[in-house]
């Protein structure tokens, strides 16, 4: 049979081995001519090397994981290019066989590594297909996050401080007074003093456990008459507004609340095949 020199288009050998390395592009000057435009069928097998054979499946399955580098795979440029690649491929696996380095221990454990990886990644891939959560559940899933999503935000100001002493005596100031935002500016060790201490709107679940049930707790015009500690300091608080807000629709959320199902049930896959395996750690 005519052995065709072997044409590099696109990524190279040493690309395709190590972590897309680039190498020169090699060409083979016997076919200049532009390649035809109708598209012909795959053969099956789409080579043989050295008597073994490269299926059109295993291409099919190469060209997918390649089509991020280049793009529109069903080119004849592309095709070439995955042909030579995996030509190149089966080349190097039957040296490898030759030269016997399956029997190298480091490889033979990367082997090992990648093997438990793969079918690790595949049982969980397959229990995702088989057992998708239904219509039902995400819907579920939906009305319980629902019920804990906030319905109002608020539009508050602060001083941060570093005791609480100080933040007393910047209470004092404000009884007696004294303008907040000229205090945030003067005194709170927080980023926003120089915006009067505004922090915008926010929901009291994003904030501070503290800061938030203050937040909560106040109507607005009032500021907080002791101060309230947070891991970041003694905090001073005033509400400027408050105003009802409409939580995200199962439509909005849908993703997440799938994402969420999806890992409850690995987890719970996993657990069950902990209890039901015997463990040994030595």
């Amino acid at each position: 049979m005519r052995k065709s020199k072997l044409l590099f288009f696109g990524m190279s050998l040493f690309a395709i081995i190590f972590n897309n390395m680039t190498l020169a592009v090699a060409e083979d000057k016997s076919n200049q001519n532009p390649a035809p435009a109708a598209q012909t069928p795959l053969p099956d097998p789409i080579a043989v090397v050295n008597g073994k054979p490269i299926s059109r499946d295993f291409y099919e399955a190469y060209a997918q994981q390649r089509q991020t580098q280049l793009g529109n795979i069903e080119t004849p440029a592309a095709r070439q290019t995955l042909t030579n690649e995996l030509i190149i491929q089966e080349l190097l696996f039957q040296e490898a066989k030759k030269q016997k380095l399956t029997e190298d221990p480091q490889l033979a454990q990367q082997l090992a590594m990648l093997e438990h990886s793969l079918l690790a990644n595949a049982t969980i891939r397959k229990l995702l297909t088989e057992q998708a959560p239904s219509e039902a559940e995400i819907q579920q899933e939906y009305k319980t996050a629902a019920a804990t999503m906030a319905n109002q935000e608020y539009k508050a100001r602060h001083i941060l401080l570093a005791s609480k002493d100080k933040a007393e005596s910047i209470i004092q100031a404000l009884n007696q007074g004294a303008d907040f935002a000229n205090l945030a500016k003067e005194h709170s060790k927080d980023s926003s003093a120089t915006n009067g201490g505004e922090i915008g709107w926010v929901t009291a679940d994003i904030m501070e456990p503290a800061f938030g049930k203050a937040v909560s707790q106040l109507k607005k015009g009032e500021y907080t008459t002791q101060p309230v500690q947070t891991r970041f300091g003694w905090h001073i608080i005033v509400l400027d507004d408050v105003r009802k807000i409409t939580p995200p629709s199962l439509t909005e959320l849908r993703p997440q609340l799938l994402q969420k199902l999806q890992a409850n049930m690995v987890n719970d896959y996993i657990t069950q095949l902990q209890e039901n395996a015997e463990i040994e750690v030595r």
